[in-house]
């Protein structure tokens, strides 16, 4: 198997960010999901940094997956995909991308506003980008939350589109990013 894309299937590398990426998304959502329900506890303080942590690697990690992408371009789409379904792969895509920069971003920037440190895995802290604000940090927060719910909605979507693609129209285009599995 080679690291780069081929005409045909994503490589080594490429499935690599994606399936490390997107087990890293799932925890953070889950632990997000369960964090919030914890009284204020030193405890609570440390979930909340691992899911700081976990945010603040999925950042970097989109950074170096946008990079690969821009360096090995995805293999083409089938050429006899409708052109609406282009249209969602590509819109989808795009959106996915965004909010792997976006919900970490804000995170961030909820938890400078807030006056707490972005602490990651307990080695260093980021440097505060803007100071203490409670409006922002309310302001932040909601919009975390609703990207958070609009993300998880889009996995889902993008799901379900793979399962589709190989069980109902039995194609290759969940199979390209499979490691070790070809057509």
């Amino acid at each position: 198997m080679r690291i780069r894309n081929d005409d045909k299937y994503y490589g080594l590398a490429a499935q690599g960010f994606h399936w490390l990426v997107a087990a890293l998304v799932l925890t953070t959502i889950g632990i997000a999901l369960y964090m919030t329900g914890l009284p204020l506890s030193p405890d609570k303080i440390k979930v909340y940094n691992l899911h700081k942590s976990i945010g603040v690697t999925i950042l970097a990690l989109a950074v170096l997956r946008l990079l690969w992408r821009l360096a090995s371009p995805a293999p083409p789409l089938p050429a006899d995909m409708a052109p609406w379904e282009r249209r969602a792969a590509r819109a989808s895509h795009v959106a996915l991308y965004g909010l792997l920069f976006a919900q970490p971003a804000i995170g961030v920037l909820h938890s400078n506003a807030a006056s707490f440190p972005v602490l990651v895995f307990g080695v260093f802290a980021l440097p505060a980008v803007i100071g203490p604000d409670a409006e922002l940090k309310q302001v932040l927060e909601v919009v975390h939350r609703w990207l958070g719910r609009g993300f998880l909605g889009l996995i889902c979507l993008h799901v379900a589109a793979a399962l589709r693609h190989h069980f109902v129209l039995k194609d290759d285009i969940m199979r390209r990013m499979l490691p070790g599995r070809r057509a």
